[in-house]
C-alpha cells in the first residue's frame, strides 16, 4: 500500500466522519465528486457518487482533499 500524505489522512478522517451526508470529494486526478461514504477496506474506500448515480471504489491514495458542508 502506498503512503498516505498527513492530508490524505485528514481527508480520509473526515470521510470516516461525515456520519452519511454527502461531501465533495477531490481527486489527485482533478476530478471531483459529490460522494456519500459507503465503506473502506485497507487500501479502498467505497463512496456512492451522486452525480453518476453509482457505486465508486477507489483507492486512499488518489484522494486529494475533500469539503463537509
Amino acid at each position: 500500500m502506498k503512503k498516505l500524505t498527513k492530508q490524505q489522512i485528514e481527508a480520509l478522517n473526515a470521510i470516516r466522519q461525515s456520519k452519511g451526508r454527502f461531501f465533495g470529494l477531490y481527486l489527485t486526478q482533478g476530478d471531483v465528486l459529490n460522494a456519500q461514504f459507503v465503506n473502506e477496506t485497507d487500501a479502498y474506500i467505497n463512496v456512492f457518487d451522486r452525480n453518476n448515480r453509482s457505486h465508486r471504489k477507489l483507492a486512499k491514495s488518489s484522494v486529494a482533499g475533500v469539503r463537509l458542508g
